[in-house]
């Protein structure tokens, strides 16, 4: 693992993948901006939180086209950010979300999550190829309510 300063500045750009992740599933309007998070060989894992897992830009891509349509507003808050492995171009990092959001039926969703990803550099940029994501804390019925028909 690096350090010093050449450790704060990868530390920094991987945070700045996940705060933009972040940025664009609370805008619920922009696949494009969305999908520049994630390799293209990427794997979304939402089974822990007993939603299924999605491989590939086409699958991730439409997984959240279907949580655009059916939700009307998204806050994710990031905290406890680290860096688990830094090696070369490949990193996982660690890190608690509290989540928060209103499907435009109107049912309302708040979890306490981790988030587990693995990064990989390619073309000197910082982008998700594994995202898993779990209770932190328990879970509510409704986000699977919510997300039941994909």
């Amino acid at each position: 693992m690096i350090d010093g300063i050449e450790y704060l500045i990868e530390k920094n750009a991987l945070e700045e993948v996940v705060t933009n992740y972040c940025v664009a599933v609370d805008k619920l309007d922009d696949l494009d901006f969305m999908m520049t998070n994630f390799t293209e060989d990427a794997v979304l894992d939402l089974t822990g939180l007993q939603l299924p897992r999605f491989e590939g830009h086409e699958q991730i891509r439409g997984f959240y086209a279907q949580v655009f349509a059916d939700m009307s507003h998204h806050m994710h808050v990031l905290t406890n950010f680290r860096v688990v492995a830094l090696n070369g171009n490949d990193a996982t990092i660690y890190a608690y979300i509290n989540g928060l959001g209103r499907s435009k039926s109107g049912i309302d969703v708040q979890v306490y999550v981790y988030y587990d990803l693995d990064l990989r550099k390619e073309n000197g940029a910082w982008r998700i190829s594994r995202f898993y994501e779990a209770p932190q804390m328990p879970m509510s019925d409704s986000v699977t309510q919510v997300h039941k028909k994909n």
